[in-house]
């Protein structure tokens, strides 16, 4: 593994478990407030925080553990993952789709990244491909 694809992966298990991190010491009842906008209420809104939460920080780990045979799989999952959740938020939450603060811009760069470690676990250095 080059340290070029080592800093892929450090930058995007970094996204991935401080967006855990701060989702779990951010206000629930704000957290709640907002999922309650996508159409859950009440234990479903708290689930469905916890696990993304949980879910965000699993990616994180994962992303740090080198996966082998089924690393093409694990990009695409999180890349999934990330359109998934914009969806969601420019569907219910649209005020955050080019928030000032970029809550959304910064998943470009992530699919950028996936993008480039999908196509490097489908394409090995040293195999010739066009």
């Amino acid at each position: 593994m080059n340290n070029n694809h080592v800093l892929l992966r450090l930058s995007l298990a970094a996204v991935w478990l401080l967006t855990a991190w701060a989702a779990w010491l951010y206000p629930q009842e704000q957290s709640i407030a907002m999922i309650e906008r996508t159409g859950l209420h009440g234990n479903a809104a708290i689930f469905a925080l916890y696990a993304g939460i949980a879910l965000d920080g699993t990616l994180g780990v994962l992303t740090l553990i080198n996966l082998r045979a089924r690393q093409k799989w694990f990009w695409l999952t999180q890349g999934i993952v990330i359109i998934a959740y914009s969806f969601l938020i420019a569907v219910f939450l649209p005020e955050y789709t080019l928030h000032p603060f970029g809550m959304l811009i910064k998943n470009l760069p992530m699919l950028a990244i996936l993008w480039i470690l999908w196509h490097e676990s489908n394409h090995p250095k040293g195999v010739d491909h066009v």
